[in-house]
């Protein structure tokens, strides 16, 4: 236990000042008597209750008064509180695909509004962070229980190029708590995380099985077209980057962004056919043990958001616990109160 202001704890002095006058005053008293009244008539005019009665009440009162002066001194604990560890990160593919019209006004803005009402949803102790991703992938919002800060990123996402899902899940498995240091796939080459990262001390990695849990909530049409390493196809790179979610105790759940069949959309004058591949998506939830959700109905991010918000842990968290220390101080008075008036019909 610690203490925001030590100097109180000088205070505690008083205590035995205390139990030496009370001493003096008892003996004053006792002194007065003896001199004014007969000794044979004393015991006929001094009432003497039982040692007990009187001493339990005074014991009592000196025990409320040390508590409150702990609490003058705002005693801090760190007990063991229910904490929700919850961490999730919202991946939105902003590539040319998400241009296409056949949501309306297009799957960008459908993924903008779905990030949105998954982050309305969600407990507000639920930490959120934000990955944008086309050819390369940003951490626009580390893990955060901030909603403006997320909701003013999200309005801030624009079309980029094209699309790299493994970026995207190597980046957003590295921002959850506790993997920040992990070594990304040999395999894939991923960004630097020095942008919208902060440094941080590198200490040893952590196993498996002592991360936390966590999850990567993905909104893109499915369509990866860019490998971080050119010699890999994509289904390898996709494959890599899951298993290396997965190893790290992180689920990928996914929303398609899209109508089957794709779309025909015109980007900077010329008209495009942009598939939509729901189906590399739901292979990357199956892997991880997330869940695939087509289409992202309310309902369905209802579900999601109640299923990922709340993870539950002990953990020791410091607390200050002055209204504890003066709460059983109050509680410690009137007990004394209560016994002296029982017991001599008086409150001292």
């Amino acid at each position: 236990m610690s203490f925001t202001w030590p100097a109180f704890l000088w205070l505690l002095l008083l205590l035995p000042l205390v139990v030496v006058f009370l001493r003096w005053a008892e003996r004053r008293r006792a002194h007065t008597a003896a001199v004014l009244v007969d000794a044979h008539l004393l015991p006929a005019v001094v009432r003497r209750p039982p040692k007990a009665h009187v001493r339990w009440p005074l014991a009592l009162q000196l025990v409320a008064l040390g508590l409150l002066l702990l609490a003058a001194a705002r005693p801090v604990a760190s007990p063991p509180l229910p904490t929700n560890k919850a961490a999730i990160v919202l991946a939105v593919d902003t590539s040319r695909s998400m241009l296409a019209s056949d949501l309306n006004p297009s799957r960008l803005e459908a993924a903008k509004a779905t990030a949105r009402k998954f982050i309305e949803l969600a407990p507000p102790s639920t930490q959120i962070g934000l990955v944008s991703f086309s050819d390369t992938a940003s951490a626009l919002v580390l893990p955060t229980t901030d909603r403006k800060k997320l909701l003013e990123a999200i309005e801030r996402l624009k079309p980029a190029q094209n699309t790299s899902i493994e970026n995207a899940i190597v980046t957003a498995v590295r921002m959850l708590p506790g993997r920040r240091d992990l070594r990304p796939p040999a395999e894939l080459q991923v960004p630097d995380l020095s942008q919208g990262v902060p440094e941080l001390p590198r200490p040893q990695t952590p196993l498996p099985k002592d991360l936390p849990p966590g999850s990567v909530v993905i909104l893109s049409d499915g369509a990866s077209n860019v490998s971080p390493n050119p010699s890999l196809p994509t289904r390898s790179s996709l494959e890599i980057a899951a298993r290396f979610a997965k190893e790290h105790n992180v689920r990928l759940y996914t929303f398609p962004m899209g109508q089957p069949g794709g779309a025909v959309a015109q980007i900077e004058g010329r008209n495009y056919y942009i598939p939509f591949e729901p189906r590399t998506l739901e292979q990357l939830a199956q892997t991880t043990g997330g869940k695939h959700t087509y289409p992202p109905t309310e309902e369905a991010l209802r579900a999601i958001a109640r299923e990922l918000g709340t993870v539950i842990r002990w953990e020791a968290r410091p607390t200050e616990v002055t209204v504890l220390f003066s709460a059983v101080a109050v509680v410690l008075l009137l007990l004394a109160a209560g016994l002296s008036l029982h017991w001599q019909r008086r409150v001292p």
